[in-house]
């Protein structure tokens, strides 16, 4: 079998090809770079622009109620008038708006888009008339600049007082926590310039992504599977919990509520296993390593139980999302607190990455969970912590690449080293017959076809006249003599024995070239030497266009009898024969039979 190999460097027989990867400061002063970039396009772009225009109302107050309940004849106890204690036990939960009468009028409602049947929207004038508008989940206007629906409200007049959004069916306490009034009747969003700062943290997310595919062709290690995962679900995430998703689809308000849950429990879940993968080995310990899969496990259960449209799982729903991601979060700083206390390196990048991202989860989780405190989804400070635990995350995979990268070129300068020993001859440093042996087939593929035997003539005599220090000196100077280049690889069989091997049409030529100077450099380096030394040669051409095979042990021989006849003839001479591979006739049966 032929097998074809790169063309190897000049006087050696090992390649070793490695590209310097970037410095993982410099990417990570680009990214983070870019991120800050965003947030001060974020914060000083276009201050006046597309400014959002809520409506300030004098009073706001929410209640939970039964599905048949009007809201006129809730207990007047029953109202909370302030962010906390919200609920979503009941099937309905409503929210009061008592107008200032010095304030715009409002025309639209926005909440944060969550899972929810119906909406409601009544007003109530001082005289008590009323005015309703209702409105299914997907007759709700989505935006796409923020995680927000909307619905124009009933007419507002001068003589208004209140207005009123009956929430059916709501799956978050968000629905309630973040409704109010807006000027516009489909709602103004947020402003541009947050708009803008948000989409840039998104989009640092896709960077890491794109890197994660490079990772992979050279680390195919279980990390940066989950690493890559992470980041997805991040990035999925984050088109929901924006609401830039609607610029590119528009899915129902129970998938893209579906889909937001899930990708949290997936972001747990696929955190936890990065965590336990990208630490160093052993340095968790195995009821930690255990525990965490089992988290893993009860995190996407969680997320799949959330996705799930039945009725007697909504008061449930998110609340169970955000205690599976309480586990994952306690469990992955469980793991790097057992990971820093076994002498973990690389725990430094968990640290350093997920505490920005961990404080802002702890806090959402916090408030949702309270009673005595407003849910919150603080998008902004959650999208850039989690940019920031992507940059650092990529940045310790990226030291886990450079650390893979010099063990290998250890391993490698130590291959070569080992090889340079057992593979050279120790007197001349010119390869030896077993590395040759090794390496002919591939050498012969590549066009080394030409292959000659050289004996130095009489050379015993040499030792016995002038000592074998002698004998050394002269040796090492045959070597110079047929030093290898590019086209030629020069090896000492033993004693005083040589061999080339050459490629090209003139190789015959050169190693005739060679054969001769032995005699010149020998006289001119040692001048002692009271007689000139010559050496015999037996050379045979191979055909450099045929597809002859040929063996080292074959070719050997072959060389090794004309050396003989080289010998015989007088010395100091090269015999040389080419081989010649013809196609053979067809046979007349053949022929005859054409």
């Amino acid at each position: 079998m032929m097998v074809r190999i790169a063309k190897p460097h000049t006087g050696g027989l090992a390649r070793d090809v490695a590209c310097a990867p970037a410095s993982p400061c410099a990417l990570f002063a680009a990214l983070f770079a870019s991120v800050l970039a965003a947030l001060v396009a974020g914060l000083f772009a276009f201050p006046g622009s597309a400014r959002a225009a809520p409506i300030r109302a004098a009073q706001t107050c929410h209640a939970s109620a039964a599905l048949g309940e009007d809201f006129a004849t809730i207990d007047p106890a029953r109202w909370i008038c302030a962010d906390n204690h919200y609920s979503i036990a009941e099937d309905v939960i409503f929210v009061r708006f008592r107008l200032d009468p010095a304030a715009p009028r409002p025309a639209g409602f926005v909440t944060h888009a969550v899972t929810f049947a119906r909406i409601d929207l009544t007003v109530i004038d001082a005289d008590g008339t009323r005015r309703t508008q209702r409105y299914s989940a997907a007759q709700t206007h989505h935006m796409g600049g923020g995680p927000l629906v909307s619905a124009p409200l009933p007419p507002v007049t001068g003589q208004s007082r209140f207005v009123v959004a009956r929430i059916v069916g709501p799956w978050s306490k968000t629905l309630a926590s973040d409704a109010r009034l807006d000027s516009e009747p489909l709602g103004s969003g947020w402003m541009l310039g947050q708009i803008v700062a948000v989409a840039g943290i998104c989009g640092m997310l896709v960077v890491p992504l794109l890197m994660a595919g490079g990772y992979w062709v050279v680390l195919r290690e279980p990390y940066v599977v989950w690493h890559t995962l992470l980041i997805f679900a991040m990035l999925a995430q984050a088109l929901v919990g924006t609401g830039f998703i609607h610029i590119l689809a528009e899915p129902t308000i129970f998938v893209e509520g579906a889909i937001s849950t899930f990708c949290y429990a997936l972001m747990g879940a696929s955190a936890l296993m990065f965590v336990a993968t990208f630490i160093e080995p052993g340095m968790l310990g195995r009821r930690t390593a255990f525990a965490t899969r089992v988290i893993v496990a009860l995190t996407l259960c969680c997320g799949l139980v959330s996705t799930l449209p039945f009725e007697v799982l909504r008061p449930y729903s998110t609340m169970s999302v955000y205690l599976a991601m309480g586990m994952a979060i306690a469990f992955i700083v469980w793991g790097m607190i057992d990971a820093w206390r076994h002498g973990s390196r690389l725990v430094l990048y968990q640290i350093v990455g997920w505490a920005p991202a961990l404080l802002v989860a702890g806090y959402r989780i916090a408030r949702y969970v309270s009673p005595d405190a407003q849910p919150t989804n603080a998008i902004a400070a959650q999208q850039l912590a989690l940019a920031v635990e992507v940059i650092v995350s990529s940045m310790g995979i990226l030291s886990r690449l450079l650390d893979l990268r010099r063990e290998r070129d250890r391993a490698t300068a130590l291959a070569l080293e080992l090889e340079g020993v057992a593979g050279r001859d120790a007197l001349t440093g010119l390869w030896n017959r077993r590395s040759i042996e090794q390496r002919f087939e591939d050498l012969f593929a590549q066009g080394f076809r030409t292959m000659a035997v050289l004996d130095l003539d009489h050379f015993k005599s040499i030792n016995d006249r002038h000592g074998h220090a002698m004998g050394d000196a002269v040796l090492r100077i045959v070597a110079h003599a047929l030093a290898g280049d590019g086209d030629t690889r020069a090896v000492r069989l033993g004693g005083e024995e040589f061999l080339l091997l050459l490629r090209g049409s003139d190789s015959a030529e050169r190693a005739e070239r060679r054969r001769r100077a032995i005699s010149t450099r020998i006289a001119l380096e040692l001048p002692g030497l009271d007689r000139v030394v010559t050496a015999s040669m037996g050379l045979v051409e191979h055909d450099l266009h045929g597809q002859l095979a040929a063996r080292f042990d074959a070719l050997y021989a072959h060389c090794d009898r004309l050396l003989y006849e080289a010998k015989r003839l007088g010395r100091n001479r090269t015999m040389r024969e080419r081989l010649t591979a013809f196609t053979p006739p067809e046979p007349l049966s053949a022929v005859a039979a054409g």
